[in-house]
């Protein structure tokens, strides 16, 4: 466990379409720490693959794989900005099952993070989502049954629950930073080392 809130990554979790992409990258700016997206470093490390053609050439379970080493790798880059994929604390079915809670990533985030659950209504999550190329399809599985099964999972991890209802990225930032946890990071921003 890392002492010093200043000196921890601050992670953003949450449902596809919630808006942590963007969230993770203004974050970044203000507090002059650098941003890693899990999504965008699994494909740098498969050699540019996409997301999709990842779980395509090696299935859900070699995805999740790399999820967890890049999480490991990135978690230790002190102090930073993380971007996690909507699937950050789930592990693969085994065989037809259904996923599951990931102990270990979840244990990850836990130790080197201050984890913030940007948490949406279902009803805008569900506006949100579509399939691409950077998205691969989620088995099958109604989007709204995943998400049942996993907004709890987040607030599980999470330290802090950031209530993003009706809310865009000018108003959330400031209701992060004055959150009793991170109160003070943009000032400790600005200061001389």
């Amino acid at each position: 466990m890392i002492d010093s809130i200043k000196q921890r990554s601050i992670a953003l979790i949450g449902a596809r379409g919630a808006g942590k992409s963007r969230l993770s990258r203004k974050l970044g700016k203000k507090l002059e720490r650098s941003v890693f997206s899990t999504d965008t470093q699994i494909s740098f490390e498969a050699g540019g693959r996409t997301i999709q053609q990842i779980v395509s050439d090696e299935g859900w379970t070699g995805f999740r794989d790399r999820e967890y080493e890049i999480l490991q790798k990135v978690s230790s880059m002190q102090p930073a900005i993380i971007d996690c994929g909507g699937g950050i604390l789930v592990e693969a079915p085994e065989s037809r099952g259904i996923e599951s809670f990931s102990q270990r990533k979840a244990a990850i985030l836990q130790e080197y993070c201050i984890v913030v659950y940007i948490k949406r209504p279902m009803s805008w999550l569900l506006g949100k989502v579509e399939e691409s190329a950077s998205r691969p399809n989620l088995g099958g599985e109604p989007y709204e049954e995943l998400l049942n099964r996993r907004l709890p999972w987040y607030e599980q991890v999470a330290d802090i629950v950031l209530d993003a209802d009706g809310k865009g990225t000018k108003d959330l930032i400031p209701m992060m930073l004055a959150h009793p946890m991170l109160a003070g990071l943009s000032e400790a921003a600005r200061q001389p080392t």
